[in-house]
Parts: structure tokens; C-alpha cells; sequence
């Protein structure tokens, strides 16, 4: 039984028809770059997330679950793909720390490339087909979340990388799996029934657990096209049931789809900081203020932020490390105080210290709907003195403002070398050549505790 479709210009057949062409794609060296720095990414933030409460907690649910299968859980045994892809993805947005697709406001490469390299693996696929699986499951996932769809659900309180990440993974699942193009249709109408996230649950364990789901959900749902599974294949179109039920207004509707402009992957965002993206560019203006700033007594510190910051990175009273990477005043405080604003920084001990506490407290947010969400404008006033301003014109991470690698690697080692030790620059030197044949084996192994 195979699915129908009432249109040949639907976005579903879109879809279809590119990702399964993918395999026989010259990807310019930019693209390829990319994804691989993406993966060097994800896997460094998955390893240092690492012994958090809430990888431990799905850790031990997929462990009791005692599945049978090749995909590598990192820093762990083996299990099937979907198990294997709930775990890593997890792990890896445990630290808040991976990157970020700003056109879908969206955490996309973990869950896809939990995906991709569990179901890769169970299926014994090659490297190049795990790297042009990504690479499609991230296209697809940034181009149904774009054109303001993304930011329109995060506003409404659903978490965008539990909606595009769900897809995203999905279609990465599928091109491994074979799914032709009905069967990536059905694929994509299960993944796009399940997507779910409440922004509500920032500053908990539901948050990484989001891109988890996301992951486990997509490659169920290939799984499911693949042995016949039949959805509905209308989901993702201007008047499909996705964006009109999660955008109940009608001011957002999913565009028809064009694969052949760009490559949405180049537009990607890495983060230099362990908090939400939408906190980065305020940590930037209080960083250029800091040294300044030394030894004075501030009264109070205004930030012009998008409104999107409040609502999501607004909170005022921060008492634990999850809810001090959604705490723009916290993250003001702990840049002007010196800090890096690390994976060590957004622990409950550092969010608690009395010095950061009384200082957050004289942090003033102001929305700015002009403002755009990778920009801030700061000034602090201090009790006597001129004040201070910076603004950030575009949040270090950016496309246009990018890490490069030697940035990432410097990250890379900062999270992976406590666990790895010297195999870390193995682990690098494999995850930044990533598609040649035997890599896959060589990574899991040393991924494999």
C-alpha cells in the first residue's frame, strides 16, 4: 500500500524528489564543511553532557528497555536506532550548548545527526550516505521551520526543535532506510503527527529530552513508511494541518518549498556559549563592557533585547544551572563578572553565589521589536560616573560572524578531554574528515564505554 498524492507541486513531493536524489549530489565544499563541522559539534556537546541528571535518567530507561541492535549509544553499549538516537540527542542539548539554525529557531543537527548515525550504523551504510543524510534532513527541517514558522511557534510556547528536528530526523532516517518517495511522504506525515515541545519546560530536563523525542520520532517514523506505514502526506503544505494547528491564527503558513536557491546548512549558528542562543549577544555587549566595568558600583544595567529573549530567556530569579542558561540576567551578570560562560558556569553552586545573585538583580530587560534576535544594546549606569554602552551587532557564532575552526576545536577538546583524554584528537581529526570508508567503526569504538 503506497501513498497517494493529489498534486505534483506538493511540498511533499518536493521533498521526495530531493531527497532521493541526494546520493548522486556534488555538494559544494562549503556544505560538506559544514555538516562536518556540525558533527564535531554535536558529538563534542553529546560528550560533554555526559553525566548530567537528565542523560542519566534516559540513559536508563532506553537501558531497561534492553533492545537488541548495532547504533552506538555514546559512552555506552549498543542498542537499536531509535533507542540509540534518543540517548545521544539527548545528550547532546543536555548543556544547552549545540547549535542552531536561527531562520527555524530550531537545534537541528542533534536529533539528526543522533539519527543518522544510529540508523547508519544498524544498517551498515557508508559514511558518505550517513553525511548525505544529514545533510538532507537538515535542509528540509531549516526550510519547513523558515519564513517566520519557527519564531511563530516558540512565541505560542511549542518548542521549534521538537516540531523540525522531529522532521528533520526523520528525513534523515528515511534516505538510509531507502524510503522512495512515497514512503518519504508517509515518513514525514508520521513524524509531522508527533511533533511536540512546550517552551514552557525551559530550564528543566524536558528541554533536552525535547531533541531527544525529536530524534527517537523520526526514525520511528521512517521506520514505520519503510514496513508500510501509511500517513498522511498533506501535513506540510500552505494549508496542511502542521502550521495551521500549530499557528491557529493564520498568519503563518509552510511556503512551497524550493531546494535549488541554497543551502540552508551554510546559514547555520554555532554557540561559543553553554546558554540559549537568544542570551549570546548579550553576553557579547557585557563581555566588551567587562574590563570597564571593573571595580565600579553599578546601579543598574539596561539590555534591549527581542522579545523573544524575554519570553524565553527571560527568567529573573534563576536558582539552578538549566534555569541560568535561560536567564539573561544571569548570563549579564556572569559576563560582566569575567566569566566564559561555559558548561562550568550553569551549575546550581555558580547560579546561587551571592556576588552573581545581587548583580542580576540590577539587570533591566527591554523589549525591542526592531531588535533583531542575534542583537543587544546594553548600558550600565553606575551610582556615580558616565555609563557604559555597547551594542552587539551580531552574536559571535553567526554565519556572519562565524566560529572558525580552530574556535570549534577549542571547544571540541574543552568538553571532550576531560572524558577521552588523549583519543580526543583522534576523535576530532575522524569527525572532522568524516565520509571516507571504516570511520564510522573507528568513532563508535572509541565512543563505546
Amino acid at each position: 500500500m503506497t501513498a497517494t498524492h493529489t498534486s505534483t507541486t506538493t511540498n511533499a513531493d518536493a521533498i521526495g524528489r530531493f531527497v532521493t536524489t541526494i546520493g548522486g549530489r556534488n555538494f559544494p565544499l562549503e556544505v560538506l564543511d559544514a555538516a562536518r563541522m556540525a558533527l564535531v559539534d554535536s558529538i563534542g556537546v553529546a560528550i560533554g553532557g555526559h553525566g548530567e541528571d537528565v542523560e542519566i535518567s534516559v540513559r536508563k530507561v532506553a537501558e531497561r528497555w534492553g533492545t537488541t541492535g548495532t547504533a552506538q549509544i555514546i559512552m555506552g553499549g549498543k542498542a537499536t536506532s531509535a533507542a540509540a538516537a534518543m540517548v545521544n540527542a539527548t545528550m547532546g542539548h543536555a548543556l544547552d550548548y549545540d547549535d542552531t539554525h536561527v531562520g527555524a529557531v530550531a537545534h537541528l543537527s542533534n536529533p539528526i545527526w543522533a539519527a543518522a548515525l544510529a540508523v547508519g550504523a544498524n544498517e551498515g551504510a557508508s559514511e558518505r550516505d550517513i553525511l548525505n543524510a544529514y545533510i538532507a534532513g537538515f535542509e528540509v527541517g531549516a526550510r519547513v521551520g523558515g519564513d517566520g514558522f519557527g519564531s511563530a511557534a516558540n512565541m505560542r510556547g511549542l518548542h521549534s526543535t521538537g516540531v523540525f528536528g522531529c522532521l528533520a530526523a526523520a528525513v534523515a532516517a528515511g534516505v538510509l532506510l531507502g524510503l522512495d518517495e512515497d514512503g518519504m511522504a508517509s515518513a514525514l506525515g508520521a513524524a509531522a503527527t508527533q511533533t511536540s515541545g512546550l517552551t514552557a519546560s525551559f530550564g528543566t530536563m524536558s528541554k533536552p529530552f525535547h531533541a531527544g523525542k525529536a530524534a527517537l520520532n523520526g526514525v520511528l517514523s521512517a521506520e514505520l513508511a519503510r514496513d508500510g506505514f501509511v500517513a498522511a502526506t498533506d501535513l506540510l503544505e500552505a494549508e496542511g494541518g502542521l502550521a495551521k494547528t500549530l499557528i491557529q491564527d493564520g498568519s503563518i503558513a509552510i511556503k512551497p518549498l524550493d531546494f535549488s536557491q541554497h543551502w540552508e546548512l551554510t546559514r547555520n549558528t554555532f554557540k561559543p556559549y553553554a546558554a540559549c542562543l537568544l542570551t549570546h549577544p548579550v553576553i557579547d555587549a557585557a563581555r566588551a563592557l567587562a574590563d570597564q566595568a571593573k571595580n565600579r558600583d553599578i546601579a543598574e544595567i539596561h539590555v534591549d533585547v527581542n522579545p523573544a529573549c524575554i519570553k524565553l530567556a527571560g527568567k529573573p530569579h534563576p536558582t539552578t544551572g538549566l534555569e541560568g542558561k535561560f536567564s539573561a540576567a544571569y548570563c549579564t551578570a556572569l559576563a560582566l563578572t569575567g566569566h566564559r560562560a561555559t558548561s562550568i558556569d550553569f551549575t546550581s553552586e555558580q547560579v546561587n553565589d551571592p556576588e552573581l545573585q545581587s548583580l542580576l538583580q540590577r539587570v533591566r530587560l527591554s523589549p525591542d521589536d526592531a531588535m533583531d534576535m542575534r542583537s543587544a544594546h546594553m548600558r550600565i549606569d553606575f551610582t556615580d560616573g558616565e555609563p557604559l554602552e555597547a551594542h552587539t551587532d551580531m552574536a559571535l557564532g553567526n554565519p556572519s560572524n562565524p566560529m572558525d575552526w580552530a574556535d570549534m576545536r577549542r571547544k571540541f577538546m574543552a568538553m571532550v578531554e576531560p572524558v577521552l583524554g588523549a583519543e580526543s584528537e583522534t576523535l576530532f581529526d575522524l569527525l572532522r574528515n568524516f565520509g571516507e570508508d571504516g570511520q564510522l567503526e573507528k568513532i563508535n569504538g572509541l565512543l563505546s564505554r
